[in-house]
């Protein structure tokens, strides 16, 4: 059970990455001093917003609720290794599939900034 919830950890914060990039490009993502940007050459950029995002709280969030996918993930494919793997994996993916599209529309949910 604890490598499910460390594992489901340690995956939401390493997808947050590619998540951002590819946010940057197919819509927008803020970039700390710079506003929102997109498209290609936002891509680097947006990975390096994530670390000061991660730093500024980030990381622990995405790792609690992707730990919490992991125990869900655990408790719902018990027997199955694969299976447990797969939920676990899944969990973490929607866990920071939605931490990186909550910062794209932040601006909309609370206003300008």
């Amino acid at each position: 059970m604890r490598s499910c919830v460390f594992r489901g950890g340690a995956w939401a914060i390493g997808l947050a990455f590619p998540f951002a990039a590819v946010c940057a490009l197919l819509y927008r993502f803020p970039v700390p001093f710079a506003g929102y940007e997109s498209g290609l050459a936002a891509m680097p950029q947006a990975s390096l917003a994530v670390v000061f995002y991660g730093l500024l709280g980030g990381f622990p969030a995405l790792f609690v609720v992707g730990g919490l996918g992991g125990g869900a993930a655990h408790a719902i494919g018990n027997p199955d290794v694969p299976r447990i793997r797969r939920l676990t994996l899944a969990c973490s993916a929607m866990t920071a599939l939605l931490g990186v599209i909550f910062m794209a529309v932040l601006d909309k949910l609370i206003g300008p900034y």
